[in-house]
């Protein structure tokens, strides 16, 4: 093995993979979405859905393997599971994953277009993104193509090309016309276009030499963005429409949807507590990244707890005497006076609260968090604006239950049916949830002689029909027909399979 490994190195036609199966023991009484795959700690949607069942709010305790393990901060911060999964759950995404199937689904986005090339292999599934095919896709000249860290403003399209570029793929997100009324971060802050515009230029600024906050670890991934990246263009502020043209292509199309909602890399972060973070990097004082805080010989920032608090302070205390606003050239057009102090005066009274800088706009609020003993505490959020029972759908995986029924003798040269009967929890499962029936016929000696599709009578009852032509192929003896139920809700097919006899 140890030589394999080492030839492995030289010639990687194969991927090596640990794939391990682990349980998440849970009360009885606990309501809580699981990803199919990744368990609890792998979907955001534990924070949504958890609850005691028949009760209404309640104190749950939940034990993990390890927890603080690194500082917290939305640009580079902590990057492990057992982080992630209260960071996920202070924050939101615009699309969160369906913990069943993995296709995006919508959370705050309203809707999205999808233009693809024609002839690319694209298909959709969800009704709440349109695709459609065209013969080429331009990028405008008013398009946002790289930024300018010296001088603080979006390059354009015009300013970068002299011949016009090209997409494969325009990505339009549409939010809801009430968003900046509706979503709220955990300091009361109404969230703001200003906020989406910060990460924009994030993903580019940290890369760019130029840039009071350079940091080489993120050139990498800075690089492969590009790549694939051809330009953004937001239509509207108000309501927030927002275009993306690139060259990278998903085979869904619901995965093809950039939405540039402020969710980083590890967390979510409002523009106004992330410029404490750019002004406190940019004097030296701490970084965003491990790496960065190495090379300088500083604080790796932690927005939760430590020494890095009183200088994120110092920050905020200048922040509200000076009115700062990061990146003033480009973020402060979507800005007004009015909002920079509010919202530096909110992020005050939340520290002087609570003690940390840490904000989201997710359903649940970090109260404090205690390093040394290891225990974060988590209140929910009261301003939150989706029902409680938003995804409670997804408080089980919808497994297809499969039952093969039919003859146990047939003759050879005659037609046979065999009844597929597909349940959940009792209840026959809707012929539209379902994407296909198959079935596959073995003979005797284990050959497969023929794979088909079944035929849909009604919700919950599918029918296979082998031909004459199918048992005149198959000798006398016992022969297995087995079927595949493939659903829509959920990506784990079911199996089901019948002996049956063939006489002459």
């Amino acid at each position: 093995m140890a030589r394999a490994l080492e030839l492995a190195l030289q010639d990687s036609v194969r991927v090596w993979l640990v794939d391990r199966a682990s349980i998440t023991p849970v009360r009885a009484e606990i309501d809580v979405a699981a990803d199919l795959y990744g368990s609890i700690s792998g979907t955001p949607l534990w924070a949504y859905t958890l609850r005691r069942a028949g009760e209404e709010g309640g104190e749950v305790r939940i034990a993990m393997p390890s927890i603080l393990t690194n500082p917290w901060n939305p640009i580079a911060g902590t990057n492990w599971i057992y982080d992630q999964m209260p960071i996920r759950g202070t924050g939101e995404l615009a699309t969160i994953p369906d913990p069943y199937t993995g296709l995006a689904l919508p959370n705050r986005i309203e809707r999205a277009e999808l233009f693809v090339q024609e002839g690319r292999p694209v298909n959709v599934t969800l009704d709440w993104v349109d695709l459609q095919f065209v013969p080429e896709i331009v990028v405008p000249d008013d398009a946002w193509v790289d930024w300018d860290a010296e001088k603080q403003v979006f390059i354009t399209a015009a300013e970068a090309y002299t011949e016009p570029v090209k997409a494969v793929r325009k990505s339009v997100v549409y939010y809801p016309a009430d968003l900046y009324d509706t979503v709220k971060w955990h300091d009361g802050s109404p969230f703001s276009a200003a906020d989406v515009v910060l990460g924009m230029i994030l993903t580019f600024d940290r890369a760019k030499e130029a840039s009071p906050i350079f940091d080489s670890s993120a050139v990498a991934a800075f690089e492969s963005f590009m790549a694939a990246f051809r330009g953004v263009r937001i239509l509207s502020t108000d309501p927030l429409v927002i275009e993306t043209y690139s060259d990278s292509l998903l085979l869904d199309a619901e995965q093809n949807i950039n939405t540039w909602w402020p969710f980083y890399a590890q967390g979510q972060g409002a523009w106004h507590a992330l410029s404490l973070g750019i002004m406190a990097e940019a004097d030296g004082e701490t970084t965003f990244s491990s790496s960065k805080a190495d090379e300088l010989k500083v604080e790796y920032m932690s927005m939760i707890a430590g020494p890095v608090l009183e200088i994120l302070k110092a920050k905020l205390d200048k922040a509200l005497a000076e009115g700062t606003i990061p990146y003033e050239p480009t973020l402060g057009n979507y800005l007004s006076a009015e909002e920079v102090t509010q919202r530096y005066a909110n992020l005050a009274q939340w520290y002087d609260t609570y003690g940390h800088f840490w904000i989201g706009t997710g359903p649940l609020y970090l109260e404090r968090a205690f390093p040394i003993e290891k225990t974060i505490v988590l209140r929910r959020f009261a301003d939150h604006p989706d029902p409680s029972d938003k995804w409670a759908r997804f408080s089980e995986p919808a497994i297809a239950e499969v039952e093969l029924d039919g003859p146990s003798r047939v003759t050879v040269g005659e037609e046979a049916s065999f009844d597929v009967f597909v349940d959940f929890q009792g209840e026959p499962y809707a012929v539209d949830d379902i994407a296909e029936v198959k079935y596959l016929l073995f003979d005797a000696q284990g050959n497969l002689v023929e794979v088909g599709a079944a035929e849909a009578v009604e919700d919950g009852l599918w029918t296979v029909t082998l031909s004459p032509e199918t048992t005149g192929q198959l000798e006398v003896g016992s022969n297995r027909l087995e079927v595949v139920v493939v659903s829509k809700l959920v990506a784990l097919p079911s199996f089901a399979d019948l002996q049956f006899v063939t006489v002459q």
